[in-house]
């Protein structure tokens, strides 16, 4: 399947894992509050048992140094 948008994450590869973890989810959840368009439809697996919604693109996990950032991207 492929995407026209994807959702990209960059962090820092010297954080602890709990830190990216952390670092993660809350940017995430600032996209998706923001760009409601990005969240589909409460999903259902096999069983029934129903869950809340997830993105509708591939969410992409990058990790670089902190050496030669800028402010923004």
């Amino acid at each position: 399947m492929r995407f026209d948008t994807k959702i990209a994450v960059v962090l820092r590869e010297d954080l602890p894992v709990w830190q990216k973890l952390n670092v993660t989810a809350f940017m995430v959840s600032g996209i998706a509050a923001r760009q409601t368009e990005t969240v589909g439809e409460n999903y259902v697996d096999g069983s029934g048992t129903y869950y809340l919604p997830m993105f509708r693109q591939p969410v992409l996990i990058f990790a670089g140094s902190g050496e030669g950032r800028s402010g923004s991207l």
